[in-house]
C-alpha cells in the first residue's frame, strides 16, 4: 500500500511540474503575442515611394534594437492583406515608434501608408535577428536600401560603447543619412559611409572584414540578394566565421 502511495505521490508531482512548464511556456506565449494597440501620429514622403511612419509608443512598451514585428490592420478586411512583419527603426527609449517602408503598391502597404492621424495599428510578436550582446566586439553593419531601419536603433544604442562600422548601399533611401553623418561626426569610434554600388559596399566591409576578422560581429540587413551576397563575400572571400555574421533579409522588399 505504501508503495503505491509513494507511485500515486511521484505520477502527481511529475503531472504538477509538467502543468506549471505549460503554464509558463503559455504565459512566454501570450507575453511575446500580446498585442498592443498603435495610434498614427504622423506619415512622412520624403522620396518616391518611401514612407517614414510615427506611431504611438505605449509606455510599458520595450523592445531589442532592430527588433521587428507584427503589425495588424484593422480596418482591412482581406486575410492575406492584414498583417506584415516591419521593422522598428527605432529605440525603446525613444518617444515613437519608427516604420520606415517602401509603399509596394499592396493594399497593405497602400492602406498603411494612407492612414490618417489617430488610425489605430494593432502591434504584437517582436522578435530579432540581430542581437547583439553587451561584449566589446566591433561591430561591422551593411543596411541595403530600407535594411537601415534594422542598424539605425543599433548604432544609436552602442555608438560610444564600441567601434562600429556601417555601410549603406542606400539605393535611394537617405532618410537617416544626417542624422547618422551627425553621429559619427560625434563620435570618433562610429563610422557611417553610403554607397552608390554593391561593388563600393563590398569594398569598404573588406576592409573593415581585413581589420577584425572573426573578432567583429557582422550585421547584415536589407534587400535579399544584397545581403547574401554580402554574406558570401565575407565567409568566401574574407574567411569570417559564419557565427558572427547575422542577417535580417527583408523580403517583402522583392
Amino acid at each position: 500500500m505504501k508503495g503505491r502511495s509513494k507511485m500515486i505521490t511521484i505520477v502527481v508531482s511529475i503531472l504538477s511540474v509538467g502543468f506549471v512548464g505549460c503554464l509558463i511556456t503559455w504565459g512566454v506565449i501570450a507575453f511575446l503575442g500580446r498585442s498592443q494597440s498603435l495610434s498614427v501620429k504622423s506619415i512622412e514622403n520624403p522620396s518616391g515611394d518611401i514612407y517614414l511612419i510615427h506611431l504611438t509608443k505605449p509606455e510599458d512598451m520595450a523592445w531589442e534594437a532592430g527588433s521587428f514585428a507584427k503589425f495588424e490592420l484593422p480596418e482591412v478586411n482581406e486575410s492575406g492583406q492584414k498583417t506584415r512583419w516591419l521593422t522598428i527603426a527605432s529605440n525603446s527609449d525613444e518617444s515613437e515608434i519608427l516604420i520606415l517602408t517602401h509603399n509596394s503598391g499592396s493594399l497593405y502597404k497602400t492602406t498603411l501608408t494612407s492612414l490618417p492621424v489617430g488610425a489605430k495599428v494593432e502591434m504584437s510578436w517582436q522578435d530579432s535577428h540581430l542581437p547583439v550582446g553587451d561584449g566589446q566586439e566591433p561591430l561591422v553593419c551593411f543596411a541595403s536600401d530600407v535594411g537601415i531601419s534594422a542598424l539605425r536603433p543599433i548604432a544609436g544604442q552602442w555608438a560610444g560603447r564600441r567601434t562600429i562600422t556601417l555601410n549603406h548601399l542606400d539605393k535611394g533611401v537617405t532618410v537617416f543619412d544626417e542624422e547618422l553623418a551627425a553621429l559619427a561626426r560625434q563620435v570618433s569610434q562610429f563610422s557611417y559611409e553610403t554607397s552608390a554600388s554593391f561593388s563600393q559596399s563590398k569594398d569598404e566591409l573588406g576592409k573593415a572584414a581585413e581589420k577584425y576578422g572573426s573578432k567583429a560581429i557582422y550585421l547584415l540587413a536589407g534587400q535579399p540578394d544584397d545581403v547574401e551576397a554580402m554574406k558570401a563575400f565575407l565567409l568566401e572571400d574574407k574567411g569570417i566565421n559564419i557565427k558572427q555574421i547575422k542577417v535580417d533579409s527583408f523580403k517583402g522588399l522583392k
